[in-house]
């Protein structure tokens, strides 16, 4: 499909989602609506949804066999616990690629990780990166594997990971970065 149709299916769902909620605030509809679409998971139900009906364009590339990658936070020098998360060192600072296909559900400044990017990954684990430099997405935007989600500026970084809801322990942490989970 054409960008143009993409965008219009997208403006579409965006004004039927809040016309509901308009009309269930009005009490015209009295079924509770809006409940079914209020949180990240929804979006990632939702955006499975429109990229079954409008297609899929990255279904149409070619596996080729390559030398296995190498998972970018496996390689840390130290890893301390920090808040909810760690923080963790390396020997230079490097760009944060999304591990799996995902949306962005926060970018933005907070008092416990600064600079800050957080993906819903599509299979539940929702990842943040915190003490990021430069932030390369924009909220709500959907990411796939590989894409650079931010850069460092420096040699450390805060990650948290969250999944089904609670948040993973520090001592969880280094296990979950150096292993392909996605």
């Amino acid at each position: 499909m054409k960008w143009k149709t993409k965008w219009f299916i997208a403006i579409i769902l965006v004004i039927g989602v809040f016309c509901f909620a308009k009309l269930e605030e009005a009490g015209v509809i009295s079924k509770p609506v809006t409940q079914y679409i209020t949180t990240g998971k929804d979006f990632i139900v939702m955006k499975k949804w429109v990229a079954s009906i409008i297609g899929d364009p990255d279904k149409d590339t070619i596996t080729v066999s390559a030398d296995s990658e190498e998972m970018p936070f496996a390689a840390y020098e130290s890893m301390q616990p920090y808040k909810d998360g760690v923080i963790a060192s390396y020997a230079h600072a490097m760009p944060i690629i999304a591990q799996g296909d995902g949306l962005i559900v926060f970018t933005g400044f907070t008092r416990q990780s600064g600079k800050t990017v957080t993906v819903l990954y599509d299979d539940g684990d929702e990842v943040t990166y915190g003490f990021v430099g430069t932030i390369s997405k924009l909220p709500y935007s959907t990411v796939k594997k590989g894409d650079t989600l931010a850069l460092m500026n420096e040699e450390a970084i805060y990650l948290k990971v969250k999944r089904e809801g609670v948040v993973l322990e520090a001592a969880v942490l280094a296990t979950y970065f150096s292993e392909d989970t996605k």
